[in-house]
């Protein structure tokens, strides 16, 4: 018997995994930026606290509507969402990782894993919105 991965019960998995590490992430980089700047950024000088604090407001925002999907009776649209968000943040991510300033190779890994993650959570919970409403019609 072929196991079906594409379930609304891995869908909400994937997101409740994604809530915790962006208010992981997002936590740090607003109420603890020269951590953040010391885990990713080490060798800054003087590490731009707005920018990284701006940054942890948007992966708190991105943790909202992953707990949105993770607990929404119509999760297909939410999942929608998710998966558009984490495809928008590769190219950001893979830049992001290439410019990474003050970041020596450990932590340019961290960074490299990002868009990886993305790109497969996010296509992931893409063909998952598409199949749960192909199944509605």
């Amino acid at each position: 018997m072929k196991k079906n991965l594409f379930t609304t019960k891995n869908g909400r998995l994937i997101c409740w995994i994604l809530v915790i590490v962006d208010i992981f992430l997002g936590g740090t980089a607003v109420f603890f930026p020269l951590l953040y700047s010391q885990i990713f950024h080490p060798e800054l000088i003087n590490p731009p606290i707005d920018f990284i604090v701006r940054t942890g407001v948007l992966w708190l925002i991105f943790a909202l509507f992953q707990l949105i999907a993770a607990i929404s009776k119509e999760p297909e649209k939410w999942f929608f969402l998710v998966g558009m968000i984490r495809l928008m943040e590769v190219p950001a991510d893979i830049i992001y990782s290439i410019l990474a300033i003050g970041s020596p190779p450990l932590s340019r890994i961290m960074i490299l894993i990002a868009p990886i993650l993305n790109s497969i959570f996010g296509i992931y919970l893409y063909l998952l919105s598409k199949k749960l409403e192909n199944e509605k019609k």
